[in-house]
């Protein structure tokens, strides 16, 4: 399904300028922050470096333990992440 329609907003430069910084913030285009803010949904700013690295570090944990139990606590906690931080928001 290609992508053949568009919809053009008019904005001042003050607006432009600031739109494109927060999709910058969330590491999307400007069309793409515009459009997912039009269809509800709240983009995330691109999360520190760290917060992958710890996440990378609870998926080695996951691998190497036997217990169901845990694996399941962790994998609750790498969705729980992934939705709070790193899953754009629906309002």
């Amino acid at each position: 399904m290609g992508k053949d329609i568009r919809i053009a907003v008019r904005v001042t430069a003050r607006e432009k300028d600031k739109i494109q910084a927060k999709a910058r913030k969330c590491g999307l285009s400007t069309t793409e922050y515009v459009k997912q803010r039009a269809l509800g949904y709240e983009p995330r700013t691109v999360p520190p470096d760290a917060l992958f690295a710890c996440l990378e570090k609870l998926g080695e944990l996951e691998s190497k333990t036997n217990s169901p139990e845990l694996d399941e606590e962790i994998n609750a906690v790498l969705k729980q992440i992934a939705a709070e931080f790193l899953l754009p928001g629906k309002g």
